[in-house]
């Protein structure tokens, strides 16, 4: 694969992005890249505070950028669901929907609204209903998007079926890792029934650093002046670029796969089992409450949509 830059972003005009917690770090990074390039960026997280900061700093940087926020709970399935039909309400159209946010390392047990653990609900289930709610939009679209952030290290992590949710024995590495692995799993799985169902949509898990990421940053950020932006390289080229293919995994290339170029990278032999994805696919519907049941939905009805304001960044 050439070596890929954020020079080799192309134009954005036109799209629209959905970037859930695209309010610090590389999340924020990646909005104010699509923004720069002419996208309109859709941040959503539970933290109007945290969002009014990001898109306070994406307008330093991108005076003209089309930037929107609106409020949503990973944490409460309900959430996400009030949040999808206010969605296709609002703008009525998408073009790339980035699976971004995540919750990490909770020491104890938590519960979401609807009793399941939390990191299971904030990092797997949200996204699954997410993606599934907004589906027929992407559908519309000549080449929609759907990105993954999973992590590297999910090759020490195993989908436990007997305890999903940590029931029986809690340990914040554990349900973090599983967490990650069955969204790239549901990521892979996705791709397998859009080709098999011949629909132009992408769908690309990516991860944007190794296991001792945070302590590694810091001492490349010191030496070498890392910055976040250089972080958010993979997700930028699963979003924009056109040699990023559906199925396939990203992630840095170089320094024990912390920052670097985007490159290809394999993945466990879990995340390769169809039976598996097919079983974690069924039990997240009941979980979900919902059947994501993919066919050609091209001769659907565009949801309409109102117009924005160019003031309204809060709906």
């Amino acid at each position: 694969m050439k070596p890929w830059t954020t020079e080799n972003i192309g134009p954005q005009s036109g799209k629209t992005v959905l970037i859930t917690d695209g309010t610090s770090r590389s999340g924020l990074e990646t909005a104010k890249q699509l923004c720069t390039h002419g996208a309109r960026v859709v941040l959503c997280s539970d933290d109007i505070f945290q969002a009014e900061r990001a898109i306070n700093l994406i307008h330093l940087h991108c005076p003209e950028g089309k930037i929107n926020y609106e409020h949503v709970d990973l944490g409460d399935l309900n959430s996400v669901l009030e949040f999808t039909e206010r969605f296709k309400e609002i703008y009525g159209e998408l073009n790339i929907l980035i699976n971004n946010a995540e919750l990490k390392y909770s020491h104890e047990r938590m519960i979401s609204h609807q009793g399941h653990e939390l990191m299971w609900t904030f990092n797997y289930l949200s996204h699954f209903l997410l993606t599934a709610k907004l589906f027929p939009l992407l559908v519309h679209e000549k080449e929609g998007r759907i990105i993954f952030h999973s992590e590297l290290n999910h090759r020490s992590d195993q989908i436990d079926f007997y305890d999903l949710e940590s029931k029986l024995y809690y340990r914040p590495r554990k349900a973090y890792g599983q967490s990650k692995l069955a969204l790239l799993i549901f990521a892979r799985e996705l791709d397998r029934r859009l080709r098999a169902i011949h629909l132009n949509i992408k769908s690309i898990p990516i991860h944007l650093g190794g296991p001792s990421r945070a302590f590694l940053k810091n001492m490349l950020h010191l030496k070498f002046n890392h910055s976040e932006l250089e972080a958010a390289i993979p997700m930028l080229f699963a979003a924009t670029a056109d040699e990023a293919t559906s199925g396939h995994y990203y992630g840095p290339s170089s320094l024990y796969q912390v920052w670097g170029l985007p490159q290809e990278k394999d993945f466990s032999i879990q995340a390769k089992n169809l039976l598996v994805a097919e079983q974690l696919w069924n039990i997240t519907e009941e979980m979900t409450g919902i059947e994501f049941r993919l066919h050609d939905l091209s001769n659907v009805v565009r949801f309409r949509h109102k117009e924005l304001g160019q003031n309204e960044y809060f709906n």
